[in-house]
């Protein structure tokens, strides 16, 4: 007789005593939450959240979008940045290439930035913009003050070596090899600046 699989158990935040609401509430956003019974830990609860973060400003969509130079490439922004950015953003692209708000980009748009957003407003942008490759974008400028984390950046900060996107096992091992090959020829090209570095200051102390 084989064993009665149990259904998946569900919680409804709005039902449950504020206190602990609050605490679930900081699990999904990321925050570690220890358990403990009579003082003696348990472990540590994760939340696997059902949507990656993030919202799409929800502003009215320009009627008329922008006109754009022919042969360029246009990047639309979905998220809120100001005009200098853009064109920060703009002029390290280059020559050809213009950047706009979502709000402003024709529907032709070639590149779609996004900060980290749930599966259904992908699907949303997707209809809106259906030549566009999305680009799932994490930002993190102090000079510019703009700041658009997601799980990924923040395990990075936290001490993650480094993300590999999805792919099959076949290829993971693959996928390793050239992450620590790239991360050895990174140390080594460092290593070698300081010795270099040391170096000429020697040569200037004699």
């Amino acid at each position: 007789m084989s064993p009665r699989r149990r259904g998946r158990l569900r919680l409804d935040l709005e039902e449950l005593p504020p206190d602990l609401a609050a605490v679930l509430d900081a699990a999904v956003a990321g925050e570690e939450v220890t358990l403990t019974r009579s003082d003696a830990p348990l472990g540590t609860l994760v939340v696997r959240s059902s949507t990656l973060e993030g919202v799409v400003r929800g502003t009215p969509r320009t009627e008329v979008p922008r006109s754009v130079p022919e042969g360029a490439t246009v990047v639309a922004t979905a998220m809120e940045l100001s005009e200098g950015s853009r064109q920060r953003i703009s002029e390290e692209l280059g020559a050809g290439y213009i950047v706009l708000d979502l709000h402003e980009a024709p529907s032709s748009a070639d590149v779609l930035l996004v900060p980290p957003i749930s599966p259904q407003l992908v699907g949303a942008l997707r209809g809106q913009f259906p030549d566009a490759r999305l680009l799932v974008t994490e930002i993190e400028d102090e000079e510019l003050g703009v700041h658009y984390a997601g799980p990924v950046g923040r395990m990075l900060e936290a001490g993650a070596s480094g993300y590999l996107p999805p792919r099959p096992v076949a290829e993971l091992a693959a996928t390793v090899h050239a992450h620590l090959a790239r991360q050895d020829a990174l140390a080594l090209e460092a290593s070698a600046a300081v010795h270099q570095q040391t170096g000429e200051d020697r040569t200037l102390t004699d």
